[in-house]
């Protein structure tokens, strides 16, 4: 809470400045009345009239009448009972006023020390007029809420008077001036919500007096000065932000402001503040710490030897958005204050261990936040014997325990306070029991968890409830009307991706009218839900797996001008959308009629969504969508696996937001229509497995940000398009397999440096592989860096901490892998690949191929292509797929191969390849299948031996052999021999007294071998006597 006791004190002593003893006649001894001064009376009444007011209720006292003469006795005025002069103007209003302008006869009074125009708006006076420093006995002065620009007058320096100056919400614009520093009696100074740019100055230091400082929500950079230490007597400091400033900090100006009672320092930059903790703990007053979104870090440990001095009557702490982690440092540096703390939040740091069971001896808690960090363990019981917590949020965290024992722990409390509970994205076990008793909860979320069981009827029964999430759980059974039976507040229902049974009648009216309804996977048919009819607020709508049939109502297709999203999706729902009014969306509609039976023709109305998802179904044609008369706002376009006939309009101009366009697997046909060019923010094109004919329209080249281009399985022909490398420069898929295209491959295909994902097969490509090809520089990195396809859309939804979240769609596209035609979604942005195969190739393998290390799939079979495989194919160690099959290449496989040891697929079928298949069991333990057709081919795992080792193979075992035996082997041997042999023949030569020892030492072992070998001789004789 703002501290402003000392504000009501000055007002006070301003007021008491006031009052005066009546003068009394010296003969009759009665009060002498004094009258206001008539020039001052004069400028009074020019300052009304500069208002232009038209509300004749305010100041409706000010006026010439006769009894209006007396100006003291005006509304809003008070004069000096001993000179009669105006001492107090005081028009602050507790609502806006508009008024014209400030006159200059405001400075006639001149004896003013109390001036008060807050949140009075002048049209026409646009700057804080600089006659205003004329006043010079002013020691009050707001100008608060008046809607002021430019810049602060430097003038006001002259007041020296000046205790209180309040221009907070205005729009005041860059730096205060540098003569405010003049004033050295100010108390009070509020600058706060304004515009003020620049460094604060250091010139503030020198306000030693001040005991409350305002500069929040400006635009303030550099650093806090260090004199701020000198404001010994500062009690409130707020230089607070809403977003991220350029100002920053180190605090050890903080260890001198021992009075301080309120600190605010949230968005200012405080990551060098390695030792704030201490800093902090010195404020033995301090009551209100506000540090949100600071960078801080963990207080360095051995800088918190003592807390002694820490508050004990602090009751607001906000610590969130900052790098704390070590939560034994926290949560006992604040236990001091178990007493007096009402609001402590720790949400999104990364806070990691146990939440510590001393935390229920915070027995004035009421609003407790610990979203968002790492902590993990059982949440302690005695946190749920805090009977004044009136918002507890532990959610996104790892923290674990059973909800049924919480709930009790808390129903024992007699006044239940409890508004919010959120515990969702946890590992929360157990069951939902009977809640009825906390009726004064307003926020229940316990989504992605363990819970399981039923759902206790008693929730029914929380009349105040306003948003109810319990999706991701394993709940289960049935869901009658008792669970909602006066849940009239209730907006927000979210029972999703549970085993829950709607058992609810026809005719049943819902006791509320809901903004957000979550019900996917939960069984709500099988008819279309009718009390859906009732309710008119809906903005989210997710009815997905849900068992429903049959057709859906007109009226439900009413409410979509109103939505965000609406999912029905993978249901059993069928028959034909009846057609809207071109209604523009109040919110960009998410519409999602996926993997269900409608039928005929696409509605119009459609056209008004901004993402539209109609894939799986029988929709029949797609005219009234595709061609609108007016500007579109779809970003997002998914019509895939229909059975929509007929050709694309010329109608593209209109969808300029289009960035993902899925037309695949229909029965499109006729030529790509050439206004496709027009989307210019289109990021991918799926026109795959249709009947489309023609060559690709040039225009095609203005998409220049496509990432991903699918226009594979058609009839597509001409020659390869050579703009696509000179154009399409940022593609990752480019799939045009199963084609017509003819020619040979344009050089510029190299200049696709981005492209992970190569398919040209099934076409009729002719000529030599482009030896540029090793410019395709994505495929030859061997980095395991994962490229996400994706497309991100508002959700106008929140995630467990209740902030917006983004809806993301992953790419995919349909490859030929292994054989078959598959799709890939999730992994496809971890693909390398080529896929050349069954065209009309020829001439070699290029070498330069063999530099795209980083592929995991190879296939440039059926092709007519010759010469020998590249022995350095050994490179290529991420294949997992090769297929050079049915071409004509010759010479022996390379034994380079046979050390790619992630091959998983290989087929090296009817070619000419000659000799022994090389020995390793990446390539003798294959199928014969990999090497039949290979007529001089011999070795495992073909049945055909090599009787006489070929002249190549043995060249290659003695390649193999001499690999071990160079020339380094043979240098190294002489040196051995010389140092072996040599070194000890001339130690005995050089050396003679070694020469005696060593020659002596041989003759005694000799004179003791032939005793021994004697005397064994002589017992042996003996033995057989």
């Amino acid at each position: 809470m703002a501290f402003h006791y000392y504000y009501v004190f000055i007002v006070f002593f301003m007021h008491i400045s006031l009052i005066h003893v009546h003068p009394l006649d010296p003969k009759t001894g009665n009060n002498v009345t004094i009258k206001c001064i008539e020039s001052e009376r004069q400028a009074l009444l020019a300052l009304k009239q500069g208002f232009h007011l038209n509300n004749n209720g305010w100041l409706s006292s000010w006026g010439d009448g006769e009894n209006k003469k007396e100006c003291c006795n005006w509304e809003h005025i008070q004069c000096s009972n001993e000179t009669g002069h105006v001492l107090k103007l005081d028009l602050h209003v507790s609502h806006h006023v508009r008024a014209a302008s400030i006159t200059a006869t405001l400075a006639e009074l001149h004896h003013l020390n109390y001036l008060d125009l807050s949140y009075i708006s002048f049209n026409l006076t646009p700057s804080i007029p600089v006659f205003i420093s004329s006043l010079t006995h002013l020691r009050y002065l707001n100008l608060s809420h008046c809607g002021f620009q430019g810049k602060v007058p430097p003038e006001l320096g002259n007041l020296l008077l000046l205790e209180y100056l309040d221009l907070g919400h205005n729009r005041l614009i860059a730096e205060i001036p540098h003569q405010i520093s003049n004033l050295s009696n100010l108390v009070y100074l509020h600058f706060g919500s304004n515009f003020l740019q620049g460094r604060i100055s250091h010139q503030f230091g020198s306000l030693i007096s001040l005991k409350h400082l305002d500069l929040s929500e400006n635009d303030f950079n550099g650093t806090i000065p260090e004199n701020f230490g000198n404001l010994s007597n500062l009690e409130y400091l707020d230089l607070s932000s809403s977003y991220q400033t350029s100002l920053s900090s180190g605090l050890q100006w903080l260890s001198h402001l021992l009075s301080l009672r309120h600190l605010a320092l949230p968005k200012v930059n405080l990551s060098t503040a390695n030792n704030w903790q201490p800093l902090v703990s010195a404020l033995s007053h301090l009551q209100y710490l506000d540090f949100n979104g600071c960078d801080l870090s963990d207080s360095i440990p051995s800088s918190l030897s003592s807390a002694a001095n820490f508050s004990t009557s602090l009751s607001f702490v906000d610590l969130s958005g900052n790098n704390l982690m070590n939560s034994s440092l926290v949560f006992p540096w604040l236990m001091n204050s178990t007493s007096s703390l009402t609001m402590l939040n720790l949400n999104h740091n990364s806070l990691r261990g146990t939440i510590p069971q001393a935390i229920g001896d915070l027995s004035s808690l009421e609003y407790l936040n610990l979203a968002s960090n790492q902590l993990e363990g059982r949440i302690p019981v005695p946190l749920f014997h805090v009977c004044s917590l009136r918002e507890l949020d532990l959610s996104g965290n790892r923290l674990s325990g059973q909800f049924h024992e919480f709930a009790q722990a808390l129903s024992n409390c007699d006044h239940k306070r409890l508004q919010t509970l959120n515990m969702g994205w946890n590992e929360i076990t157990g069951m939902v029991p009977d809640l009825s008793s906390f009726s004064s909860l307003q926020v229940l979320r316990l989504d992605s968890n363990g819970l399981n069981g039923t759902l206790h009827e008693g929730i029914g029964q929380l009349s105040n409830l306003r948003e109810l999430r319990l999706g991701n759980n394993s709940l289960e059974g049935l869901i009658s009307e008792a669970h909602f039976s006066k849940l009239s507040m209730l907006l927000t229902l979210d029972l999703s991706y549970n085993s829950l049974v709607f058992n609810i009648s026809n005719e049943w009216v819902p006791p509320f009218s809901l903004m957000f309804i979550k019900l996917a996977s939960c069984i709500l048919g099988p008819d279309f839900p009718k009390w859906l009819q009732t309710q008119h607020n809906m903005i989210w709508v997710d009815i997905s797996e849900a068992e429903i049939s049959g057709t859906v109502p007109y009226w439900f297709w009413e409410f979509t001008p109103m939505m965000s999203k609406m999912n029905l999706s993978h249901n059993h729902i069928n028959g034909k959308i009846e057609n809207l009014p071109l209604i523009p969306q109040q919110r960009g509609l998410q519409i999602d009629l996926s993997s269900n039976s409608f039928e005929g023709p696409i509605p119009a109305f459609l056209s008004m969504s901004a993402q539209v998802f109609l894939s799986n179904n029988m929709f029949s044609t797609a005219d009234l969508l595709l061609c609108p008369n007016m500007s579109v706002n779809i970003e997002y376009l998914d019509l895939s696996n229909n059975h929509i006939r007929g050709k694309l309009p010329e109608c593209w101009i209109h969808f300029q937001l289009l960035s993902f366009l899925d037309l695949s697997n229909n029965y499109f046909d006729g030529n790509l229509p050439t206004s496709m060019g027009s989307l210019r923010q289109i990021q991918s094109f799926h026109l795959g497995g249709n009947n489309f004919s023609g060559e690709i329209p040039l225009s095609f080249a203005n998409c220049s940000g496509l990432r991903l281009f699918d226009a594979a399985k058609n009839n597509l022909t001409g020659p390869f398009p050579s703009w696509i490398g000179n154009s399409l420069s940022h593609l990752l898929i480019l799939s045009l397999h199963s084609n017509q295209f003819h020619g040979s491959m344009p050089l510029s295909i190299c200049h696709l440096n981005e492209l992970h994902l190569l398919d040209l097969s099934l076409n009729n490509l002719a000529g030599n592989i482009p030896k540029c090809i090793s410019n395709l520089s994505a495929m030859a990195s061997q980095a395991n860096l994962k490229v996400d396809i994706f497309y991100a859309y508002d959700d106008y939804y929140d995630d467990f901490d209740g902030s917006n979240i983004f809806g993301v769609n992953a790419d995919s596209a349909s490859l030929i892998w292994k054989g078959k035609l598959s799709k890939y979604r999730s992994t496809l942005g971890l693909l390398r690949s080529i896929d050349f195969s069954s065209n009309r190739l020829n001439g070699e393998i290029p070498s330069e191929m063999m530099s795209l290390v980083g592929l995991v799939s190879l296939n440039i079979s059926r092709n007519k292509l010759i010469g020998e495989i590249p022995q350095a194919i050994g490179q290529l160690k991420s294949l997992d797929f090769l297929d050079l099959s049915r071409n004509q290449l010759s010479g022996r496989i390379p034994l380079q191969l046979s050390q790619v040891d992630r091959l998983g697929v290989l087929d090296l079928s009817y070619n000419d390849l000659s000799g022994h298949i090389p020995l390793g069991t990446q390539l003798q333990a294959r199928d014969a299948s990999a090497y039949i057709g290979n007529p001089k081919l011999c070795g495992a795992p073909l049945n055909k031996t090599c009787l006489i080792p070929d002249q190549n193979q043995v060249d290659e075992d003695y390649d193999h052999k001499e690999h071990y035996f160079t020339e380094g082997f043979y240098i190294s041997l002489a040196i051995g021999f010389i140092m072996g042999f040599w070194g000890v023949c001339c130690s005995l030569i050089l050396k003679k007294s070694w020469r005696y020892a060593y020659f002596k030492f041989f003759n005694d072992v000799y004179d003791k071998l032939y005793v021994f070998a004697v005397i064994q001789i002589t017992k042996l004789e003996r033995i057989r006597s």
